[in-house]
């Protein structure tokens, strides 16, 4: 690691930001912008949208990046927009049109579509899109598609815990999902088309809520300040704190098993002064270990190299 980066690495500020993304850029424009922004010595993402896709996304900076396996099996909640007649090679509208025919009456009512949603709740086996991001023997299902060969993307179990219809105007349909990890909005659209026998494409779509982070607590990102940062002990807050006396904060510092102090399988670890030392798990043999430990600080205040001031038994989130 260059000196450079040694030196950036302890820059904060370090937690979650949860930014309204607009529609246009890439996630990761949205965040290298943020990383900017907030002078962060790096940046993650809790979960990509798509670049005409607005709403919530999370930017992980500075030592929150190691927040991500935390973050990323959050549940989501979005509010989409259908399109019938017209379906896409990218299943939303920024493709090329691939199948197009008039919809006849009586094809999309409030009864048929309302008979068509049920089948979309709980548990149920979704392809993915041929256009995303998933890799398959080192190459994204994207890159595959888009060089012209023929993709056919595995199904795989995704959860639909609330399907509410919002609106039907023509053939537009407006509906909310609250839905678990892995789950595409845009493979939903195309699926909905085909329970009704139509093409069907996603016209809009806006994320609501991340986890425990929605609409409400988010940033444009043309106002973000350092002030938005949500800092780590605050940033995932359906992970129990535990605050260590002198001695197990020792011990955490150096990678070394405390005992546990309570059931919780995971837990964010603190020192007496309330800063964040590690997230811990709870082994079968009842001990504390570091799964991602945070270094806030260079060693004796040395921003040249060295170590991290926690060790860290897992690899790094980046």
């Amino acid at each position: 690691m260059s000196p450079r980066r040694r030196r950036e690495r302890w820059r904060g500020p370090h937690g979650l930001v949860c930014i309204d993304k607009p529609a246009g850029p890439t996630s990761f424009a949205v965040m290298r912008q943020a990383e900017r922004l907030l002078g962060a010595g790096r940046a993650g993402h809790g979960g990509t949208l798509d670049p005409a896709a607005t709403g919530v996304l999370l930017v992980l900076v500075g030592e929150g990046t190691k927040l991500s396996p935390w973050v990323m099996r959050w549940d989501k909640t979005y509010r989409a927009h259908v399109r019938f007649g017209v379906a896409t090679d990218s299943l939303d509208a920024e493709g090329t049109v691939v199948e197009e025919r008039d919809v006849l009456p009586g094809e999309v009512t409030r009864e048929r579509v309302e008979a068509a949603l049920a089948a979309f709740e709980g548990e149920y086996a979704q392809a993915p899109p041929a256009f995303s991001a998933i890799k398959v023997d080192g190459r994204s299902l994207m890159s595959r598609a888009r060089a012209g060969e023929a993709v056919d993307p595995e199904p795989r179990m995704v959860r639909c815990d609330r399907l509410e219809l919002l609106g039907l105007d023509g053939l537009e349909l407006e509906v909310r999902l609250d839905v678990g990890k892995g789950y595409y909005v845009r493979s939903f659209a195309r699926d909905l088309g085909l329970a009704l026998g139509l093409p069907a494409h996603l016209s809009r779509l806006r994320r609501e809520r991340v986890g425990p982070f929605d609409l409400g607590v988010a940033t444009d990102l043309d106002a973000l300040e350092p002030s938005a940062v949500i800092p780590l002990e605050r940033a995932v807050p359906d992970v129990p704190c535990r605050r260590l006396g002198a001695a197990d904060a020792d011990a955490i510092r150096h990678g070394r098993p405390i005992a546990a102090a309570g059931p919780e399988p995971e837990m964010l670890l603190l020192d007496a002064a309330g800063e964040p030392l590690a997230m811990g798990g709870r082994g079968d043999d009842g001990r504390v270990t570091v799964t991602r430990g945070f270094a806030l600080h260079p060693p004796g205040g040395d921003t040249s190299g060295g170590d991290d001031s926690v060790v860290d038994n897992a690899e790094s989130a980046d």
